[in-house]
């Protein structure tokens, strides 16, 4: 929820941390279903849209998909996502083309997803971001990092995602 004025999760919000009267909101530039409930149908469809799970053509070994150390350390930083929102309610880009952009939580996980070494699918993946809506409208305003109650960058992970675009077709 937006407790003064921030996007945070209220469970972790210190009253200490308040000035004065306390104000609290939903989400902001969200549909409200009740009280401080936002409507986060879009959201979790966004999320969805980018298949988060292991995608492979390998057959399956008979115990688990193994990954190096190193392999998982890239990880980092990118699977710790709760999927609270915050950062997506708060980016302008994500307010203004919620329908089309898929923002900064959706594409976080995207980015997880494209550096997972078990995964097989990293052409089609790209494939599917490569559009003008869906990955470009981040204009790196910093917002969604900063509201990110879990300290992740996803402006940081947007941005890979571009490089990487960007590298596959020199």
């Amino acid at each position: 929820m937006n407790i003064d004025g921030t996007n945070t999760l209220a469970c972790t919000k210190a009253m200490s941390d308040v000035n004065g009267a306390l104000r609290i909101y939903p989400l902001p530039h969200m549909a409200v279903v009740k009280d401080l409930v936002p409507d986060l149908t879009n959201f979790y469809a966004q999320h969805a849209s980018i298949e988060p799970w292991l995608r492979t053509t390998s057959p399956t070994p008979q115990k688990e998909w193994r990954q190096s150390h190193d392999d998982r350390q890239k990880l980092d930083g990118l699977y710790e996502c709760i999927l609270c929102a915050c950062c997506s309610t708060a980016c302008p880009s994500y307010w203004w083309n919620s329908e089309r952009f898929l923002g900064p939580a959706a594409l976080l996980q995207a980015q997880r997803w494209l550096l997972d070494s078990r995964d097989e699918a990293t052409g089609e993946r790209l494939d599917n971001l490569e559009d003008p809506f869906r990955l470009y409208r981040c204009h790196t305003i910093m917002n969604c990092a900063k509201a990110c109650p879990k300290h992740l960058n996803p402006a940081k992970a947007i941005a890979d995602i571009k490089r990487v675009l960007v590298e596959r077709q020199v």
